[in-house]
């Protein structure tokens, strides 16, 4: 093979590892710029999951869920290396945003097992790759404190047009990738988010008449993307249940079991009906969320 040949292969080579680069990192930002990636862990029955049952992927999870301008500020720095590699006078320093990500990001996902390891890996051996043409000059400014020449510019297509015909098809891609993963992440929050009825929450028992273990808290999820209800006995037992509310005849509908309520104010709940085999009744005060709070419980 000629050196004009190898020299022209390697060069596509790196132009579509740094354009496969660039929408990966848009593409793994925008879920934490609409956080919606852990977004499952602000449920209202995520609050009654002991802490130490968690796995150590989940209490990463958690952790990332927990903080809201934190996941959203990951976000954004990942979609900026994506950004800064489409422009060729900014690649470098898209490649070095991009490596400081994927560095924590590969890091917390090797010591938090993470079963998605090698996917941040790849990307930033890519990252490694597009920034290899400046190794040598940044070993020379970061280290060696001496001066360093300026990248020749060799263009991999001699015309202009054909060149700027390429940074506009890349720009494209990464818009539309951007608006994809927008749209589809706006939908998929407000599915977590919006509230169906004033029962969704966490509760706690005020009072409990019947047989059978007492009540101790109560969480339940009335969501488009959650209808459940979480219920924490007072042996210790977790019991997960699907939800139906039907508002009209203010009655909610628990695993097998049919539950009448009312709500004397927005912040108390009673509920009364057969459950597990036997009767029971239940008045409950609601908690604030995690989100809704900065107090640790």
């Amino acid at each position: 093979m000629r050196r004009w040949q190898w020299v022209s292969i390697r060069g596509w080579a790196y132009t579509a590892i740094r354009v496969v680069l660039s929408l990966l990192m848009i593409a793994f930002g925008m879920v934490k710029v609409i956080p919606t990636q852990f977004i499952a862990f602000t449920l209202p029955s995520e609050m009654l999951v002991p802490l130490g049952e968690s796995s150590p992927s989940g209490m990463l999870w958690k952790f990332m869920a927990t903080s809201t301008p934190y996941t959203v500020i990951s976000g954004v720095v990942e979609v900026l290396g994506g950004l800064l590699l489409i422009a060729r006078r900014t690649v470098l320093l898209g490649a070095l945003v991009s490596m400081v990500a994927l560095i924590q990001v590969s890091i917390l996902n090797i010591c938090y097992d993470v079963p998605v390891v090698l996917t941040p890996l790849l990307m930033l051996g890519m990252a490694l790759v597009v920034s290899m043409p400046w190794w040598s000059r940044l070993i020379d400014v970061m280290i060696r404190n001496r001066d360093s020449p300026a990248l020749p510019r060799t263009p991999l297509v001699a015309d202009p047009r054909l060149r700027r015909a390429g940074v506009a098809a890349h720009a494209a891609a990464a818009l539309l990738v951007l608006i994809a993963l927008g749209a589809n992440g706006i939908n998929q929050y407000r599915d977590y988010t919006d509230r169906l009825s004033e029962l969704d929450g966490v509760w706690a028992v005020d009072g409990f008449r019947g047989d059978g273990p007492r009540w101790v808290r109560l969480a339940i999820d009335d969501r488009p993307a959650s209808q459940r209800v979480v219920l924490l006995r007072d042996n210790g037992e977790l019991l997960e249940l699907d939800l139906v509310v039907e508002e009209p005849e203010s009655q909610i509908r628990v695993g097998d079991s049919t539950l009448s309520y009312t709500q004397p104010t927005p912040d108390t709940l009673r509920l009364a009906g057969p459950f597990d085999g036997a009767a029971a009744e239940v008045d409950l005060y609601r908690l604030p969320l995690r989100s809704e709070t900065r107090t640790f419980r």
